[in-house]
């Protein structure tokens, strides 16, 4: 069934919202076209098959180099995904959330404050030490901000944004600064806002889940996409079987494992061939 529940009161502004989506939605599809034909800037190549853990794919019972290719394509298009998808996400917000403002950095005017905003797609994208200093970016933000509010008085406030999360969660906290974290004691009792799921789609754009606005999922014409990665998978599966055929390895998991250390150890053989010109101008 095509019709979707409307998601606002008023059916043109509706329609907007649903036509800026799907243009952020196309503008994602390119982006994978390119990543998977190799012309965008950060593009799928052999070469980023090499830097997994080989000891995982082992571990996981692949033996051959033609299943660790479709193994570890997959482990890298999901990294490349996650990170285009978490833009277009912002984009999106930015689009459609009343009073916000995307340059970079989110802003948005809520319950008589400015928020600045950090999104994450999920909790666990952040650990215990890149956290902290996420927050401090948070404060600085804040910072800039408030001093140019300093005439309005308007308060700055700090939030964190989990868009995909199937927990909700509206919630004020505080940094905790334990006995192992004393390098962050800058951080003691720093305020955050903490929105998940539900709570945080309303909070910053008035609706209970995004797919609203591009549901149904068989509308979107996805068939570039799939044409891309299958070729892109076939592609770099050749290419590394060609570069372990040059250097006399074999098509197996260990084959794969010394070619990437070669192609590590001539890496480095250029870099530091790079510093010896340097320090030799």
């Amino acid at each position: 069934m095509d019709d979707q529940p409307q998601i606002y009161d008023n059916a043109a502004e509706e329609e907007a919202r649903k036509k800026r989506a799907r243009a952020i939605l196309n503008a994602y599809i390119q982006n994978r076209i390119a990543f998977y034909d190799g012309t965008g800037s950060s593009p799928m190549t052999y070469e980023r098959l090499l830097g997994k853990d080989f000891a995982i794919y082992a571990l996981r019972g692949v033996e051959t180099a033609e299943d660790y290719a479709r193994e570890a394509f997959h482990a890298v298009e999901s990294s490349s995904e996650e990170t285009a998808m978490g833009t277009r996400w912002q984009e999106l917000i930015a689009s459609i959330a009343e009073n916000a403002i995307d340059t970079g950095d989110l802003t948005a005017t809520r319950d008589g404050a400015v928020y600045v905003i950090e999104l994450k797609s999920q909790e666990n994208t952040t650990n215990s030490s890149s956290f902290p200093n996420e927050l401090r970016s948070l404060r600085q933000r804040m910072r800039e901000i408030a001093g140019r509010k300093r005439a309005s008085h308007q308060k700055v406030e700090a939030a964190i944004c989990i868009t995909r999360s199937t927990i909700s969660k509206d919630e004020w906290r505080t940094f905790d600064v334990g006995f192992a974290t004393q390098e962050n004691a800058d951080l003691k009792d720093f305020r955050y806002r903490y929105l998940s799921g539900t709570a945080m789609w309303q909070w910053l754009c008035g609706i209970d889940s995004p797919y609203g606005l591009i549901r149904p999922f068989s509308k979107i014409d996805s068939e570039p996409v799939l044409k891309a990665r299958e070729s892109s998978l076939e592609r770099v599966t050749q290419q590394l079987l060609k570069e372990l055929d040059r250097k006399g390895l074999p098509h197996t998991l260990d084959g794969v494992a010394e070619l990437s250390d070669s192609y590590k150890a001539e890496k480095e053989a250029k870099r530091r061939e790079r510093e010896a010109k340097k320090r030799n101008k």
